[in-house]
């Protein structure tokens, strides 16, 4: 419990040092993955030797999660990888990607090369839940929301604890 109410601080922090900033933004989301992570299970993680983040959009939001990376230097005990994509077809074995509001490849492309990976794809765009992200930002009533497509989440044989059911908006 301890550690949920330290996630629904930063979720908090997140939002009174505003969103001005590109990099500040991606630097509390990257914060925010993190601990999200915690609450995910993959299929087979242990046997992996690295833990691998894929990021889709800006060179700013790579460049908060490869500093993420080495402040945290590990997720479920593996030493943390990032690894920027240009393009829908290079993605490839990621446990976590992030979809940049920046991205200009469509969601669903994204989706539809990776719909056999056990990958969790996060976001911030509205609407992208629906179409395929398993977790995606938004905001609502002037406060930071997650929204998590609990479906998708399972097609792509990754399970979810019920703490962070609790915490999203379910869709």
């Amino acid at each position: 419990m301890v550690g949920l109410r330290r996630f629904y601080f930063f979720v908090t922090l997140f939002l009174f040092l505003g969103l001005s900033s590109f990099a500040q933004k991606a630097k509390y989301q990257g914060d925010i993955i993190y601990r999200l992570s915690q609450y995910v299970t993959w299929p087979e993680i242990n046997g992996e030797y690295k833990f691998v983040i894929g990021v889709v959009g800006s060179a700013t939001d790579f460049e908060s999660f490869q500093k993420l990376a080495v402040e945290k230097r590990a997720m479920k005990n593996n030493p943390i990888e990032v690894r920027y994509f240009d393009c829908a077809d290079a993605i490839e074995n990621c446990h976590i990607l992030y979809v940049s509001e920046e991205c200009e490849i469509e969601i669903e492309k994204i989706v539809k090369k990776t719909k056999n990976d056990p990958m969790l794809i996060v976001s911030d765009q509205k609407g992208y839940g629906a179409l395929g992200s398993i977790i995606n930002f938004i905001e609502s009533d002037g406060k930071l929301k997650f929204e998590l497509n609990q479906a998708q989440a399972l097609k792509r044989g990754l399970s979810v604890s019920d703490q962070l059911k609790d915490l999203a908006v379910v869709i």
